[in-house]
């Protein structure tokens, strides 16, 4: 881990705010959360915590051993039930895939895909970061929490390096939206680190890349 990683002062991950649970799933990676409200929870998330682009993580204990498992929202949307009931709705299709059935009051749902893992410290931080596709499936009611920059950047960090070996996977679940979500998650890592720290440079460089790609497929020249 670099200097500037193992210089922050990490959260206690218990003391993060709770975004959500999770209703649904569209696959292994790309799971669909409800925001909490002020009835649902204390202390609800602010818009701020919960934007496009902001990691989250859920724990999980695996065999004795409590994870992280890392995330990004990377959409969001509004529900509202009582939208078409007396008259034609719009995007049903679209619609009936992101939204669980089940719910039966205005809410706001947030798509998160998963980007790896993590191992839980006795001093509530995390260590052993993983961008492999996690094995484990997440489950209905599992709650979602915000994660702090300082986390962030030590998910991150491998070996003193930064990595983000999920790209592709991101890409493929986040669509359309995967350019605009890797260039955000991009400039939150690169507001941690120093203006000195080589890894700029790495950033600078998968940041190029990606933009890129994204007006090639784009069809923009």
């Amino acid at each position: 881990m670099t200097e500037s990683a193992t210089e922050l002062d990490t959260p206690d991950l218990d003391s993060c705010v709770r975004i959500g649970s999770i209703v649904s799933s569209n696959s292994h990676l790309d799971y669909v959360v409800e925001i909490f409200k002020e009835r649902d929870c204390d202390r609800p998330p602010e818009l701020h915590e919960r934007e496009f682009g902001q990691p989250v993580f859920i724990k999980k204990v695996i065999d004795g051993t409590e994870h992280a498992v890392m995330g990004v929202i990377y959409d969001t949307k509004l529900v509202d039930p009582d939208q078409g009931r007396t008259g034609p709705r719009l995007a049903q299709d679209d619609q009936a895939q992101f939204t669980p059935g089940y719910i039966e009051e205005r809410t706001t749902l947030a798509g998160v895909a998963l980007l790896g893992t993590a191992v839980v410290t006795d001093d509530r931080t995390i260590a052993d970061p993983t961008h492999r596709m996690p094995r484990w499936t997440l489950e209905v009611d599992d709650t979602v929490y915000h994660c702090p920059d300082e986390v962030t950047v030590s998910f991150h960090t491998v070996d003193g390096q930064i990595q983000l070996a999920y790209l592709d996977r991101l890409i493929d679940i986040a669509g359309d939206l995967g350019a605009e979500v890797i260039v955000a998650l991009i400039d939150r890592l690169r507001r941690m680190l120093p203006e000195d720290d080589p890894n700029q440079r790495v950033l600078d460089v998968v940041e190029q890349n990606i933009e890129w790609q994204a007006h090639e497929r784009r069809g923009v020249v």
